[in-house]
């Protein structure tokens, strides 16, 4: 399954752009919202140093500087702009 999920929340931007939104998984989709992931302009997947699932069958941590899929047309590529929001306002480091 695969959710959208809001880089800057919708409820703080009214942003309902392609470029506001990024597709991940369910469980990625709550790490996001929860502040123990985000994606850099690099759209390489960091996950916070408080995530601590080393011994887990499924780990976030396993996805820590993997580079994610973009879309085939720059212009729906996420925001930098939101990604660089979403690092400073909501992640945990």
């Amino acid at each position: 399954m695969i959710d959208a999920c809001h880089i800057h929340p919708f409820s703080l931007s009214n942003d309902d752009t392609v470029s506001n939104g990024i597709a991940l998984s369910p469980t990625l989709h709550r790490a996001f919202d929860r502040e123990l992931i985000y994606i850099p302009a690099d759209y390489k997947v960091k996950v916070s140093t408080v995530v601590n699932d080393i011994d887990s069958n499924f780990t976030l941590t396993q996805f820590n500087e993997k580079e994610i899929f973009l879309p085939n047309k720059e212009s729906w590529f996420p925001s930098v702009e939101s990604l660089s929001w979403h690092q400073e306002n909501v992640f945990i480091k």
